[in-house]
């Protein structure tokens, strides 16, 4: 059995990571560790978590400690990760990685030297049906891809507090939605993105960061994706918010993640594990809805399963280092008014 420290106990905290690893099979939370002392206490407290601390040396000190899950803000990430895994302990590390590439690219390095794994949390490649479609994609059921378009929208520029980290970070829909669909589209398209051109604004939140940013992605293969990513949306329960349409010479597929619903037409038709279509017809599915329970959890046990041994982790460091590059050329575009070629 191994033993864990979760690092952070804010709103990711605890709706995302805390029941994940209350859902782990093969790892025990042991400690939680946050800089206000009383947020650390009243959470260990709240939650049965045995031990609780201020001081991330003492996490670190502890020799059963195997990993540390790190939900913390982004510009604490590189500083708490290599101190961990300098330590000796393995890291999974919310997204985004880091507040730069150049910060990614070190804990990269750190995991290099010290041999310890740096897994990065991309929570929705845990989602059973997009990792369908990609199946789907790799064995051209939708004929060749021509274009990707993804869309994510929220209404939290509108609902931070007065000092929020977000806020002090500028840290905006870019950073928090947008890192998502970057990943995504990689993951999907197995290609390397090779220029993007992008307009970035805040428009009508009161924050620093972007509330509206809208980005061309285009693949060496000449496919492109155009990403839409707005943090000052009316977005309500219930309201189709997160988005992925797939296109191709021979098929088409349109999935509204949070919601699961899936609207598929192939002219092949499709015959798979989660779905089936007959040839041009066009089929609607409904299943799970994303957020919960067997799909934003799955990353955690991925982790653990890694570090016993199983299967190695699908999205280490290298990947993180990617999409903050990525972000940050989406930044200079939309700065420069001009196509930037990575």
């Amino acid at each position: 059995m191994l033993t864990s420290a979760l690092i952070g106990t804010g709103q990711i905290a605890s709706s995302l990571h805390l029941p994940a690893h209350r859902g782990l099979s093969g790892s025990r939370l042991e400690w939680v560790c946050d800089v206000d002392e009383q947020a650390a206490r009243q959470f260990a407290e709240r939650f049965g978590i045995p031990k609780w601390t201020t001081r991330l040396e003492e996490v670190l000190s502890d020799l059963g400690v195997d990993w540390v899950d790190i939900a913390t803000p982004n510009r604490t990430h590189e500083a708490l990760a290599v101190q961990a895994m300098s330590a000796g302990k393995h890291v999974l590390c919310q997204k985004p990685m880091a507040h730069s590439a150049e910060a990614a690219e070190r804990m990269v390095r750190t995991a290099s030297e010290t041999g310890r794994q740096l897994g990065i949390l991309m929570s929705f490649r845990s989602d059973p049906i997009l990792g369908s479609l990609r199946s789907m994609i790799e064995a051209g059921a939708f004929g060749q891809i021509s274009h990707y378009r993804g869309k994510m929208v929220s209404s939290g520029g509108f609902r931070l507090n007065r000092g929020d980290w977000r806020e002090q970070e500028a840290a905006g829909a870019l950073d928090l939605l947008g890192i998502h669909l970057i990943d995504l589209f990689h993951w999907m398209e197995n290609d390397a993105i090779q220029w993007v051109q992008s307009m970035s604004r805040t428009l009508y939140a009161p924050m620093k960061g972007d509330d509206v940013t809208l980005a061309i992605y285009g693949f060496e293969s000449g496919v492109t994706a155009l990403r839409e990513t707005t943090y000052c949306s009316y977005a309500r329960e219930g309201m189709p918010v997160y988005a992925l349409e797939i296109n191709g010479t021979e098929g088409r597929a349109a999935y509204q993640i949070e919601t699961g619903q899936l609207t598929l037409q192939l002219k092949r038709g499709y015959e798979g594990d989660c779905f089936s279509c007959r040839p041009n017809e066009t089929h609607a599915f409904k299943f799970a809805p994303y957020g919960s329970d067997a799909h934003v959890h799955r990353v955690h046990q991925q982790f653990v399963d890694s570090l016993a041994g199983e299967e190695p982790f699908p999205l280490q460091g290298e990947a993180g280092v990617r999409a903050m590059r990525l972000i940050e050329a989406t930044r200079r575009s939309s700065a420069k008014h001009k196509r930037v070629v990575l």
